[in-house]
């Protein structure tokens, strides 16, 4: 279960979804159940494991009228659940009804509960969130048969946000296809790509914890030359967008700054293919799996130390801190090195790909899948796993 079904709400729902299709492969049989109107472009999973729900109000808690009624009807053919993502309605009722038919479930908050999540976005939102941390989501994760981690970070932090209990902790990171072909360019390569230009990309969800705005102004310091351009590919809210917008006309960056909107499917592979760097200064990252994407096919990345994936890169990748004078000495010295870019090709592809190809990590979560709703099972014991503080 996942609060949205729209690809535009980011990388949790595209790792769900890949994770569930080729776990099929490896013997887990997932439905997805979502709420509000199905936008996926490459949806993996055959036809009829899709299910979502109309939202009544709001959008962010996700109530819907029918969901108790399809509980009822569907969830007694299920082994177990897991519940992806928190703050909703919809984790509140599932895990009351799974509770109430004695059938397990598990929960992946994918990044919701850590420290920045909670108590950096402002302190409306912290004391929202903590009243209804003690009001319902304690006893959705306390009950839990256990919690999903991307990262050992995230796990880490997790456990310094609220008291945990003694929920069963376990590391399940997402996973990519790395790209086996290059993709033909499209009719509309020329609005990708402009002709003669070298492409810095940044690819993801336009929000304001994914630090543009400190992108921006590092890339105006750094005046990189005229042949370059810094292209933002992603969904964002128009008062975001807005703000952006005038960043670069008093930056005046108008003529190297150029965002695409959604991309995805083979434009997004062909974007990633031909980008000289991919970019992603996140003040709070719990995985990034489009660093993955970029790496699978083929194109260094640069992301800042707060990108938990970062931990498994090697020691001489491009992991920034938040500080602006190192954003732009590597705009400004390594950016156009092409022996440097290819260097960094070569190692993220040799340390990373092995770990986080899709067929490895998925064969690990149908195995995990199955001993977390057995009833022979022993977190505690397994590989990656850990206890909630």
């Amino acid at each position: 279960m996942i609060g949205s079904l729209d690809q535009r709400s980011g990388g949790p729902l595209r790792a769900l979804l890949d994770l569930s299709a080729q776990g099929r492969e490896h013997g887990i049989d997932s439905h997805v159940l979502g709420f509000g109107q199905i936008r996926i472009d490459d949806n993996p999973l055959p036809s009829g494991s899709l299910h979502n729900l109309p939202i009544v109000f709001p959008k962010s808690y996700a109530y819907s009228r029918e969901l108790r009624t399809w509980l009822g009807a569907h969830l007694p053919s299920y082994d177990g659940v897991v519940i992806h993502g928190m703050w909703f309605y919809p984790g509140w009722a599932v895990a009351r009804a799974c509770l109430s038919l004695g059938i397990p479930y598990a929960c992946f908050p994918h990044g919701m509960i850590e420290p920045w999540s909670v108590f950096r976005q402002g302190w409306i939102k912290a004391i929202k969130k903590s009243v209804y941390w003690h009001w319902r989501e304690r006893s959705v994760f306390q009950r839990a048969e256990c919690l999903f981690f991307t990262t050992r970070r995230e796990m880490e932090f997790a456990g310094t946000t609220f008291h945990l209990g003694g929920t069963g902790c376990i590391v399940i990171p997402y996973g990519i296809h790395p790209s086996r072909r290059r993709v033909e360019a499209p009719e509309h390569a020329d609005l990708l790509q402009p002709p003669g230009t070298k492409i810095c990309l940044f690819l993801g969800r336009v929000h304001p914890h994914k630090n543009l705005e400190f992108l921006l102004t590092a890339w105006a310091e750094a005046h990189p030359p005229a042949d370059w351009r810094l292209l933002v590919a992603g969904p964002g809210d128009s008062p975001y967008l807005r703000r952006l917008e005038r960043l670069i006309i008093r930056k005046h960056l108008q003529s190297q700054v150029l965002f695409l909107g959604q991309v995805t499917g083979a434009d997004k592979a062909y974007l990633l293919q031909r980008a000289s760097w991919f970019v992603l200064p996140s003040q709070h990252e719990n995985f990034g799996v489009a660093v993955l994407e970029a790496i699978g096919n083929g194109c260094p990345v640069v992301v800042s130390n707060q990108v938990y994936l970062s931990d498994n890169f090697h020691p001489r990748s491009e992991i920034l801190p938040l500080r602006l004078d190192d954003w732009v000495r590597f705009f400004r010295e390594r950016m156009a090195d092409q022996a440097h870019r290819d260097e960094l090709v070569e190692l993220d592809q040799k340390f990373l790909l092995p770990i986080f190809e899709i067929d490895a990590v998925a064969r690990a979560w149908a195995s995990t899948l199955a001993n977390v709703f057995s009833r022979e099972r022993a977190i505690e014991h397994s590989q990656g796993s850990g206890r909630c503080n």
